[in-house]
């Protein structure tokens, strides 16, 4: 039996139109589901690195990597959409506060089959609407949108970010009071934040916002615990972080004063186990001061 050697075989191969047609296809189709698999594929790594990146307070390194994968998003659908690409690409434009694109993407994103997409659209509307008249100092307006989102919104990004402004906002109103009036502002936003962290309670940035509400009525106790506990569970930003350590050593000196002598000696014995776990210079001094001033 006669043998045929590779080199005649490729040789058919190549005199063969057909089957030259079916690998020239194969390879398109090939080259065109890696690139739109790719597309995807690398705007998640680079989101999921931005995650990373945000919760080690490394804010520049998060942007970046939050702009790569809104330029891989907008790529993939580009070429494929989909509502995977597109609640990606609302996600990721969320992140770098860009709410009118965020707000499209989602509705996309509905439109290709992603049930809760209109109702995230609504809700980045909502938000956008009230961040632009609390810049014009339309104060009451955008504090009803804001309490609006907290008690209905289940888009935790949203919550959280109308829980902030919302807390600023009437931290800021009940400064202007006095008397009572301060009193009840305060009041009313502490069981807000109170409702918040008791709806989450692995959420520490609602215990943060809790702990600003208790320093302005003078409760550095239940301040200072709810401080410790949002630093235990982490914080969004690094300003925020740090503010938070600040409150912490606010509530220190607060309770020095007020504490008797037992009461403090049994409250700073605790205290200093947690700086030493945080690795502090000092019961005043947060690591990062050290690294800043050093």
């Amino acid at each position: 039996m006669d043998k045929v050697c590779p080199r005649e075989k490729a040789v058919g191969l190549e005199k063969s139109p057909v089957a030259l047609s079916l690998l020239l296809l194969f390879v398109f189709c090939f080259a065109l589901f890696s690139s739109c698999a790719s597309h995807l594929r690398q705007a998640k790594l680079h989101y999921t690195q931005g995650q990373k990146y945000s919760r080690l307070y490394q804010t520049e390194d998060a942007t970046g990597s939050f702009k790569r994968a809104l330029e891989e998003a907008a790529r993939e659908v580009s070429k494929h959409p989909s509502s995977q690409g597109y609640m990606l690409k609302g996600m990721t434009e969320l992140k770098l506060k860009l709410w009118q694109d965020a707000e499209e993407s989602f509705r996309l994103a509905h439109s290709h089959g992603f049930e809760k997409g209109e109702e995230w659209a609504q809700q980045v509307s909502l938000l956008g609407l009230a961040l632009s008249l609390e810049e014009l100092w339309v104060e009451d307006s955008s504090l009803r949108i804001y309490i609006f989102l907290i008690e209905k919104s289940k888009f935790s990004p949203v919550t959280i970010l109308a829980a902030q402004r919302y807390t600023d906002a009437m931290l800021r109103k009940a400064l202007r009071q006095e008397g009572k009036e301060r009193e009840k502002l305060l009041a009313s936003a502490l069981k807000t934040a109170q409702k918040l962290s008791d709806g989450d309670l692995s959420c520490g940035f609602y215990h943060y916002l809790r702990s600003q509400i208790l320093s302005h009525l003078a409760d550095y106790g239940k301040s200072f615990e709810s401080a410790l506990m949002a630093k235990e569970l982490g914080l969004p930003t690094e300003e925020i972080f740090r503010d938070n350590d600040l409150q912490i050593v606010y509530c220190y000196q607060k309770l020095k004063e007020e504490l008797s002598s037992k009461e403090w000696e049994d409250f700073r014995e605790k205290y200093m186990e947690w700086v030493k776990k945080w690795k502090w210079k000092g019961p005043e001094a947060p690591s990062w001061q050290k690294e800043r001033q050093g």
